[in-house]
């Protein structure tokens, strides 16, 4: 519900504070008092665009704020995904200054225009006669019958699992894309892996496979070099061994003279050791040689094999290539997972396409149910409008792929003559039929939904006697469940106001104002006398007016 609107240095405005209440309240002034500078400050809020001609005093920054009680509007969740601070008593708020340019905020946290829009348009309708397009759009039209056949909240999920369903589809095309480009280099891919784990690769492969070609490919010098090394060491003549053994016995012949020559001879006993071992050693190695010219050829083969493949990958350490070799482990295993993505990914459409089917199955036999009644109820609300001769269809169609209200469309038509042809509303209905025709839905939803609060713009332009009174009437009714502000030239709909706000002008030191004035009892009486009668107030239209507000 609207609370309060506060105003600062907008078109003809210095400073306005006005504060409404629940029902219905009649905003009444002549031509050109300002009600629709009181819209376009509105508009401010609703995140419309700024235009720095609207300051009054261009040297001064414009502010124009909104006070709305949104307990009853389950908004919390939008809030939370804004990080806006909720409050029950929200503040829209709307700065322009000087330069141009505009700053919009929610309970005195910044937001773009966008979010301003989406939050304020779920509080606040303006309704006028050059504001019913929407009631073109199948996004309105879809919302009108699904309000009357209990449908919202089966509609509400069908959105957004439609979403998801869309979602889901678009992740499956970048999937199949991403396969598409990756199976052209896979096979490739797929071989240099199984070329890099067929040679077990650690990091010493290298180096021992040269090692090994070394030796097959010097067999004849090894034997050689390790026979004489051995004669070397175990001479019995001049022999290491025998020259370390005679050094031994002389040290130890005067190492008991000092300390120093025990410790020569626990080395030289240690080299003695040491040369000993390495002869069994050379000995070993060298019944181990053996020439092997098949063994040479096939070692051969695979160190130049090694030496291609790493040239081929453009690296000389064996490191790199087993870097090299996990990276393209990883790369297999990422298209390998990728099929069965694609493949999860197709199960889940199916089972969202499913669930959509279904869904909307439901929402087309309740919109199907609920249309009959529905034509019937908007023909008999215009009829009271003065649209004697008025009917509606609804013509519920199903398609074969879903769209965001499921798997139909929808064309509202319309006759404004019997015996004419249904034609979409769009092409036969005048402004002022379609105004009529829009508060006919507008009071219909609200005998079953919560809606915003409704300013109707002057949409009773054009209509008088029984015809006013009946948009009077409804107005009034929708009140009782929705705050209606309505803003008028008829007497009759202006007596039906629970509250009532005029518009004037005043010249203050050659200056021209907009006022608001919240009227009485008697001083509504004399507005609705003069609405009726003109500038000059008769007794007639004053007792009219009595009978009127009575």
């Amino acid at each position: 519900m609207l609370k309060e609107i506060s105003i600062i240095n907008f078109a003809l405005i210095d400073t306005l504070k006005v504060s409404f209440l629940p029902g219905m309240t009649s905003i009444t002034g002549e031509t050109g008092a300002g009600k629709s500078v009181i819209l376009g400050a509105l508009s401010l809020v609703l995140g419309k665009r700024a235009d720095p001609t609207y300051l009054k005093n261009p040297t001064k920054k414009c502010i124009v704020e909104a006070t709305i009680n949104i307990s009853d509007y389950h908004l919390r969740d939008v809030f939370d995904s804004q990080d806006i601070d909720f409050d029950t008593n929200t503040i829209l708020r709307r700065e322009l200054i000087p330069s141009g340019k505009s700053r919009a905020f929610i309970n005195d946290t910044p937001v773009n225009l966008e979010v301003l829009n989406k939050i304020s348009s779920a509080l606040i309708d303006v309704h006028s006669q050059n504001q019913t397009n929407e009631i073109f759009f199948n996004s309105f039209q879809f919302n009108f019958i699904d309000s009357l056949s209990n449908n919202i909240e089966n509609s509400t999920v069908f959105k957004n699992e439609y979403t998801k369903y869309n979602l889901l589809r678009i992740y499956l095309k970048d999937l199949e894309k991403k396969e598409d480009s990756g199976l052209k280099e896979l096979d490739y891919q797929n071989f240099l892996l199984e070329e890099l784990e067929s040679l077990n690769l650690n990091v010493n492969f290298l180096k021992n496979l040269e090692n090994e070609v070394g030796e097959l490919s010097n067999i004849s010098l090894l034997q050689n070099k390790l026979s004489t090394s051995i004669d070397l060491i175990n001479s019995d003549q001049n022999g290491v061994l025998v020259q370390l053994s005679n050094i031994l016995n002389n040290i130890k012949s005067i190492k008991k003279f000092s300390k120093n020559y025990e410790e020569y001879f626990h080395r030289i006993d240690q080299l003695y050791s040491e040369f000993r071992d390495i002869s069994y050693d050379f000995e070993n190695n060298l019944n181990s040689l053996d020439s092997n010219p098949e063994l040479l050829n096939e070692k051969s083969k695979n160190l130049d094999s090694l030496y291609s493949i790493l040239n081929k990958h453009n690296v000389s350490k064996i490191e790199e290539l087993i870097i090299i070799r996990d990276n393209l482990s990883k790369v297999v295993s990422e298209n390998h997972s990728l099929s069965k993505k694609i493949n999860e990914t197709k199960d889940a459409i199916e089972l969202k396409k499913e669930f959509l089917l279904k869904l909307s199955l439901k929402i087309y036999k309740n919109r199907r149910e609920a249309i009959p009644e529905i034509q019937d109820e908007l023909k008999s609300l215009v009829l009271k409008l003065g649209m004697k001769n008025a009917s509606f269809k609804f013509n519920l169609i199903k398609i074969n792929d879903f769209n965001e209200f499921g798997n139909q469309k929808l064309e509202f038509q319309f006759r404004s003559n019997s015996g004419t042809s249904f034609k979409p509303i769009k092409k036969i209905a005048s402004g002022g039929e379609v105004s009529r025709i829009m508060l006919s839905i507008k009071y219909l939803t609200s005998k079953f939904h919560k809606l915003p609060t409704i300013i109707f713009d002057e949409i009773d332009t054009g209509v008088s006697g029984s015809v006013a009174n009946e948009i009077g009437v409804l107005m009034k009714e929708m009140s009782e469940s929705t705050q209606v502000l309505t803003i008028t030239h008829i007497p009759q709909v202006a007596a039906r106001g629970n509250h009532h706000i005029k518009i004037y002008k005043q010249n203050i030191k050659l200056e021209t104002t907009t006022t608001l004035k919240k009227l009485s009892r008697a001083e509504r009486e004399d507005e609705i006398a003069l609405m009726l009668s003109g500038k000059k107030m008769t007794i007639s239209a004053k007792d009219h007016a009595r009978e009127l507000l009575d």
